[in-house]
């Protein structure tokens, strides 16, 4: 993990990237921003990550970046077990291709009844914890589309037709199997204190950044050492901080 880069909490918008930041996190924060904008008053009340579902496929219509199902699908499947993503590969760019399960945006960490929790994303969340994670992991995350799918929703009564994030990052081979004690040491390394009862959670003052969810599934043992993969993360408020019992 890289060393910290303080960023304004909740990146409110490109501006407000460190000095530096790649394109790849701009154009997660910018689409993030734009989906926020394009949703509706009364959608921007509603917790539950469809509220924004026309606004993920307006932005997508209005950026060109809506894609097909069939140029995913066409790729060689690797997993389809997982809750947030299905991965493909992209041999001809060696590249990871992850899709978002219809209706379903990952999730990201959450303060509940004074301990460190986690709840569901809505899609700008979901782009912003990609954001996080390509400034704080110096993760190659890109942001290809968008997909609408006629494929029923896994969130129960919602309707066929949600919309999916397309993204891509590096492949990397496995050389062997990640161990917790390993995951302890690189994230005590890099600063983050372990946050007992949460679910692989893990905290750094300095900056208030939240890791959850940082168990050997999600992190790569390569050539050139252990790489973290589809972290959840968030950067807390000083009030988040307090109602997660983090202060």
């Amino acid at each position: 993990m890289s060393s910290s880069r303080i960023v304004p909490n909740h990146l409110s918008d490109s501006s407000s990237l460190p000095e530096g930041a790649g394109t790849q996190a701009k154009a997660f924060l910018d689409a993030a921003c734009e989906i926020d904008r394009r949703t509706s008053p009364d959608a921007s009340k509603d917790p539950s990550p469809g509220s924004q579902a026309g606004a993920v496929e307006a932005w997508a219509r209005a950026s060109g970046t809506l894609i097909s199902d069939a140029e995913i699908d066409v790729l060689p499947l690797v997993s389809n077990s997982t809750s947030e993503h299905e991965v493909f590969f992209r041999p001809w760019e060696s590249r990871a291709v992850k899709r978002t399960r219809a209706g379903v945006y990952g999730q990201i960490p959450f303060p509940f009844n004074g301990k460190l929790d986690r709840k569901n994303a809505k899609p700008s969340e979901y782009l912003r914890r990609m954001a996080l994670q390509i400034l704080f992991i110096d993760s190659d995350l890109k942001l290809e589309g968008v997909t609408i799918s006629d494929k029923p929703s896994i969130v129960l009564f919602e309707p066929p037709g949600q919309p999916s994030f397309v993204i891509s990052q590096t492949w990397f081979e496995r050389t062997d199997r990640v161990t917790t004690e390993e995951i302890e040491e690189l994230m005590k390394d890099s600063g983050f204190e372990f946050v007992p009862k949460s679910y692989f959670g893990w905290f750094r003052k300095e900056d208030r950044m939240i890791v959850v969810d940082a168990k050997p599934d999600n992190f790569i043992k390569t050539a050139v050492g252990l790489v973290p993969i589809d972290l959840q993360m968030a950067q807390f408020t000083p009030e988040e901080m307090k109602a997660a019992g983090l202060v």
